[in-house]
């Protein structure tokens, strides 16, 4: 596997924040009902939503939130440019060498203090540090070691359920094993499509129910939504 693939279907698994606000905004030109309405009801777990609660917040790190925060932008900014130029080598050597610097600060990070809480950095910072782990590829294992405490923290109503849903199948998918929520798919085949999930009925039904079970939109919908996004690149 080259490391161009390799972050190409990295950019399509995540969806970062800036995408999936935008994607939810095109439903009024796909007929995405379903998606709309989930939204409308759960536009709590936006990152808008997230960023609009912390402003009433004080927070006990706030260079390590300041930090977080400048990481995750220059994560999206880089990213982006990517999505919109697939074939800059450029930009892809970027991308790389961000990700492998990011994942060595995030382990001095959680070896020292562990992942930030709400009360540390906010709900938007809980959120930045989710996605440089999401984007950690080149460390497997560490990504494996942290998931459960982002687990701790979607229960504790730290983080966006679909934060976690797709660190789940990201840790799922690199140890071979099928995904449990459907999240993850390749962003330049052109069409949503889960990876890894065997085919059958009963595979797909299986994930509904885990969907629902998290608290997720409906894959169905999901789908619609995602494929408009897709149709807009």
């Amino acid at each position: 596997m080259t490391r161009f693939w390799a972050i190409g279907a990295s950019l399509g698994l995540l969806l970062p924040s800036w995408q999936l606000e935008a994607a939810a905004n095109l439903e009024t030109s796909t007929p995405c009902p379903g998606a709309a309405a989930w939204r409308e009801a759960h536009s709590n777990q936006l990152p808008s939503a997230l960023a609009q609660r912390d402003r009433t917040r004080t927070f006990s790190a706030i260079e390590l939130r300041s930090e977080l925060q400048r990481r995750f932008e220059a994560d999206q900014r880089e990213r982006k440019k990517l999505i919109a130029n697939p074939g800059d080598r450029e930009v892809d050597n970027r991308v790389r060498r961000m990700d492998e610097e990011n994942l060595a600060w995030l382990k001095n990070l959680v070896k020292d203090n562990g992942i930030p809480t709400v009360s540390q950095v906010g709900e938007s910072g809980v959120h930045w540090t989710w996605l440089l782990v999401q984007h950690a590829d080149g460390d497997p294992q560490f990504q494996l070691r942290v998931q459960p405490i982002f687990v701790q923290r979607q229960q504790a109503g730290e983080l966006p359920a679909d934060d976690l849903a797709k660190l789940t199948d990201r840790v799922l998918l690199a140890e071979g094993k099928p995904q449990r929520y459907g999240t993850q798919f390749d962003w330049y085949s052109g069409q949503f499509k889960p990876k890894g999930v065997p085919k059958g009925a009963g595979n797909m039904a299986d994930i509904e129910a885990n969907r629902q079970a998290l608290g997720l939109m409906p894959l169905s919908d999901y789908a619609c939504m995602m494929n408009g996004k897709l149709r807009h690149e």
